[in-house]
């Protein structure tokens, strides 16, 4: 009988090995889908945006999808003790899934390229299910949302992975999606679209370094994918460098349930040292903001702006509509600083709060830069570091179906074992195997970590 260490390891090489000839290079067919479709996206006023009511909130006439609120923060945590911003309110639970199944004995994933408005590249890498309630119920009138049966009715089949997690907690309240991978039979039949096709951890490890390719909802599924394995390392197959073969052990150490237990406590000690009081106000009474039909901003253009668009898209279940975005301003980049410590390869985490989070505080990257901050945040210098210790430098899309242009450098840094690096106390060295064992445990690693994590494939 295999266990789970069992499993990881034939999930990790088989989903490294380079793609079926029978299916298409993955360039290629993104390329092809973002040809065959035409799309348009235009700003517009907040106010023109049909089906929307601008007033105290910004919501839709039916009720559902999402609303644009005003939120009062007051915090101890971090340089600034309070300020006001708008925030999305989307309280309903997407699904997030992705289907694997084995194609000649090699575990491949079914996504499927899809247009998001928001997206600098429009057409990306996508899960095989992107939807929230609102959507696959069809509130908009569209078509059903392809193979959504199999998230919600997955009797019978292998569950990879199914968690609730948290999203964008500096702009979302409260906001989290149901992640899941689930894995059918090598013999189920199953229909492939247009718009879908089979890749390998393999070539979307590829998507992933190049940025902007995989987007943000599909990477955050991904990130819980386990590699634990007592095995030798060599049967990790075609890992690209000393650095993959360091990862791929990093993924295997620090799963202990000891392990776990005392990150845990360690970060409910770290909740318990700060505080965190959130309160809606309206949208006209945000101090600092300008309340305008055309757009809702900052007084000085920073942070973001709430702006309307105008999408038609022939790709999607509904081939036009309107809708507010969050357009992001500032430089934005998100960095983990790993070391090798004690022979494994560790990851530099810190305990953050963040205004929309459900239990006010997750573990994020080593840096986490949404805006141009006044005070510069703790190690940000290691942004310079020299070229050699990059491990990856690649720009990520977020979530473009609710962010404009939200595009997020994503860095890794290995830094030299005789390095030292002065942390605060709210930071921590932490494996890739106890990271992930705290994704697959739910509210413990925010999105922004998960996201570097699955470019760490």
């Amino acid at each position: 009988m295999l266990t789970d260490a069992d499993h990881a390891a034939e999930f990790l090489t088989s989903s490294r090995t380079p793609g079926s000839a029978e299916t298409p290079a993955p360039d290629d067919f993104l390329e092809k889908r973002t040809a065959s479709y035409s799309y348009n996206v235009e700003e517009v006023p907040l106010d023109s945006l049909p089906n929307w009511r601008l007033g105290d909130r910004l919501t839709h006439a039916s009720g559902r999808f999402f609303s644009i609120e005003g939120m009062a923060i007051r915090t101890d945590f971090g340089p600034t003790a309070e300020w006001c911003q708008p925030i999305i309110v989307q309280p309903e639970i997407g699904i997030l899934g992705i289907i694997v199944r084995r194609i000649h004995g090699v575990r491949h994933f079914l996504m499927q390229a899809k247009m998001e408005p928001g997206n600098s590249d429009l057409v990306q890498y996508a899960a095989t299910v992107q939807a929230t309630p609102s959507n696959y119920q069809r509130v908009h009138g569209g078509r059903p949302t392809p193979y959504l049966d199999y998230f919600l009715n997955n009797a019978g089949r292998r569950i990879v992975f199914d968690q609730l997690l948290s999203e964008h907690a500096s702009w979302y309240l409260h906001k989290r999606n149901r992640n899941m991978i689930i894995e059918i039979p090598e013999t189920e039949d199953i229909a492939v679209g247009d718009d879908f096709t089979w890749l390998t951890l393999g070539q979307l490890r590829r998507q992933l370094i190049r940025g902007s390719r995989v987007n943000m909802n599909a990477r955050t599924v991904l990130s819980g994918v386990s590699y634990a394995t007592n095995e030798d390392p060599d049967s990790y197959g075609d890992l690209p460098d000393e650095f993959g073969r360091q990862v791929a052990e990093s993924h295997r150490a620090g799963r202990s349930e000891a392990d776990v237990s005392a990150a845990m406590t360690w970060l409910i000690d770290r909740k318990a040292e700060f505080s965190l009081r959130v309160r809606p106000i309206d949208l006209v009474d945000l101090d600092g903001w300008v309340y305008g039909t055309d757009c809702i901003r900052h007084r000085e253009n920073r942070y973001f702006r709430i702006v309307g668009l105008s999408v038609s898209a022939a790709s999607r279940e509904v081939g036009t509509w309107s809708q507010p975005m969050l357009e992001p301003a500032g430089r934005h980049v998100v960095a983990l600083i790993c070391q090798r410590r004690s022979g494994v390869l560790q990851f530099l985490v810190q305990a953050a709060i963040q205004p929309g989070l459900t239990d006010r505080m997750e573990l994020a990257p080593t840096v986490q830069l949404t805006s141009e901050p006044e005070n510069r945040p703790p190690l940000a210098e290691y942004l310079e570091a020299p070229e050699s210790w990059i491990r990856l430098n690649a720009s990520q899309s977020e979530d473009g179906g609710r962010f404009l242009r939200a595009d997020t450098t994503h860095v890794v840094i290995e830094v030299p074992e005789d390095h030292a690096v002065e942390a605060p106390d709210n930071y921590r060295w932490m494996t890739l195997g106890l990271l992930n064992r705290l994704i697959r445990s739910g509210y413990y690693v925010n999105v922004e970590a998960r996201s570097l994590l699955a470019c760490l494939l």
